[in-house]
């Protein structure tokens, strides 16, 4: 079977860019973004808040085929990317980027090596926001500033309704269970040196450059 590493953390919190620098490093590693899979986010801000007052089951929330393809992986088997369609090979190493951890049932026992990113809610948001401001030009050229800030002003106003508590309950419960807690305050390249170094020392036989 083989070796499944999660990577999670708040959202801006560098999940996405330490998995796949994990998965480039490691060499011949598949590689699976929890997002591609979701589902919650396709309803409405209301079925968020309810879910949140009827206790925040994470099973709850829509992932169909992440575990099924997390199965496949590791039997060896390719699987495919449920958005792009294209052909996930099977490789020597399964790096799994996800917010939920441990916390999703379907998925949790796959996970061999757990890595939770530290990373403090305020600087989170802010790298997002960040991301934003640089992306938006880029990717709307010449369009219209205004319409870039009423569309930040939404996602704030989503934010602070409905994103921070999910954040809050995903800080309560997912570090519990990690097997790695990185602070994600650090330089890029030092959490990925921890983690490569903790990869090494849970896999003391496999070759890790």
């Amino acid at each position: 079977m083989r070796p499944v590493i999660a990577v999670a953390a708040p959202i801006g919190g560098g999940k996405t860019s330490l998995a796949t620098a994990i998965a480039s490093r490691l060499g011949g590693a598949s590689l699976l973004y929890y997002d591609r899979y979701e589902r919650a986010t396709n309803g409405s801000v209301d079925d968020l808040v309810r879910w949140m007052e009827n206790g925040a089951r994470i099973d709850d929330l829509a992932v169909p085929g992440l575990a099924e393809d997390l199965s496949r992986l590791t039997r060896g088997e390719p699987a495919t990317d449920p958005v792009t369609g294209a052909s996930i090979p099977a490789g020597r190493w399964i790096v799994l980027e996800t917010p939920l951890g441990r916390e999703h049932t379907a998925t949790a026992s796959f996970i061999d090596l757990l890595i939770w990113i530290d990373t403090p809610l305020d600087v989170a948001l802010a790298r997002k926001i960040r991301e934003f401001v640089v992306d938006f030009p880029a990717k709307a050229g010449q369009a219209d500033t205004r319409a870039f800030l009423s569309w930040l002003g939404n996602y704030l106003d989503h934010y602070l309704r409905v994103v921070h508590r999910m954040l809050e309950i995903q800080r309560e419960r997912v570090p519990l269970h990690a097997d790695v807690i990185l602070d994600g305050r650090g330089d890029f390249e030092t959490l990925l040196r921890q983690a490569l170094e903790a990869i090494r020392a849970r896999f003391p036989l496999q070759k890790i450059p």
